[in-house]
């Protein structure tokens, strides 16, 4: 039953954007979103911190993740991208005389489902990157939930995702010095649940950051720990919507960034080891 169900939105999905695409070659929009972050599952601590001051630096990186996003779209394209603002830049957040600085990722993503190609730019330690891969298919489930959203009624769907962490972990105290060769990834696969809200009166098969693959435009999607809500949608815009490739950095798959991020986070690890001491553990990716 819920395999008819899943093919019968699909296919109306795909008739509706099939009429629209001949009737309206231009169909384009501009989607707004607001980002946020459960901080659950993080810890700032360190010698001399005190629990008011690691409550205050927990309430400052959570509104600190609070950004804003635009994902600009036709029938086939679509570009993601924080929206510009003064406080742009890594989120920070102080206490007591510490500082402590987190990359939130970003760049511009592109997306074009007509010819399964993906591509975005961002950076490892300041390096830049331009990803350029295949689209990640995800086999989501349809369900028969809806609520409105703004002046869309949109369907709940979901899927389960296997994402990989790699960590790096070690005490070079008792261990010694380490050299990069020394420090290798424990590669971990996680479980996630992603939940998300589409409708079909947008009928592209778009959304926020990488998610896609849905009968209409995605308004709403959260992994547990990152959620993108939509604010505001118009179509059609009268001053049109320009769509361009990302091109900025050195051109990698998502395997080769992986590695590229592997290489950086070992050079880090042996500088921290060959240091100060102490125990040293990084985490990459997952949750």
């Amino acid at each position: 039953m819920k395999n008819l169900k899943r093919q019968f939105l699909l296919a109306l999905g795909i008739m509706v954007a099939t009429i629209i695409s001949v009737t309206a070659q231009n169909f384009q929009g501009i989607a707004t979103y607001q980002s946020s972050r459960s901080m659950e599952g993080f810890s700032f601590k360190g010698e001399g911190m005190s629990p008011a001051m690691e409550s205050q630096i927990m309430e400052q990186m959570k509104k600190q993740f609070q950004k804003e996003y635009e994902l600009k779209f036709n029938l086939k394209e679509s570009v993601w991208a924080e929206v510009e603002s003064l406080d742009g830049g890594p989120a920070t957040a102080s206490a007591g005389g510490m500082v402590i600085s987190m990359s939130m990722g970003g760049g511009v993503t592109y997306k074009n489902t007509a010819e399964n190609l993906y591509m975005q730019e961002t950076e490892i330690f300041s390096k830049p990157f331009l990803v350029k891969d295949t689209l990640n298919k995800r086999e989501w489930e349809l369900t028969d939930e809806v609520k409105t959203i703004g002046n869309y009624q949109a369907y709940k769907a979901i899927y389960t995702d296997i994402r990989e962490s790699r960590s790096i972990s070690f005490n070079s105290e008792t261990d010694g010095d380490v050299s990069k060769e020394d420090v290798k990834p424990e590669v971990k696969m996680d479980t996630t649940f992603i939940t998300a809200w589409y409708t079909p009166q947008i009928p592209v098969s778009q959304g926020p950051d990488d998610y896609w693959g849905l009968p209409g435009l995605i308004l709403e999607v959260s992994d547990g720990r990152t959620t993108y809500a939509c604010t505001k949608v118009v179509l059609n815009p009268e001053e049109g919507v320009k769509i361009k490739q990302p091109s900025k950095g050195k051109k990698v798959t998502r395997a080769e960034l992986r590695e590229e991020m592997d290489a950086k986070t070992a050079e880090m690890a042996e500088k921290f080891s060959n240091g100060k001491g102490g125990n040293v553990h990084i985490k990459i990716g997952g949750n």
